[in-house]
């Protein structure tokens, strides 16, 4: 079975984290996690596909679920 390959760049650094949520905030809307979408939790990264310019927030508990070495489907 092959699976194509989409390069991806994750942002963890929490200064990059806080400068996007900051963003989105200022346009009156809330970063949320893309995975399990609770407003509550707090948003530890952020997956960025090169391909598309996608960015997906990730919360702490579903990043630290993501195996490393993995795809993303």
């Amino acid at each position: 079975m092959n699976i194509p390959l989409v390069e991806i760049e994750l942002i963890e650094d929490a200064s990059s984290v806080a400068a996007l949520s900051a963003q989105v905030r200022s346009k009156g809307e809330t970063l949320v996690c893309r995975r399990c979408m609770d407003e509550s939790e707090i948003i530890a990264g952020v997956l960025v596909i090169d391909a598309t310019n996608e960015q997906w927030a990730l919360c702490g508990p579903c990043w630290r679920e993501m195996p490393q070495g993995a795809y993303i489907a």
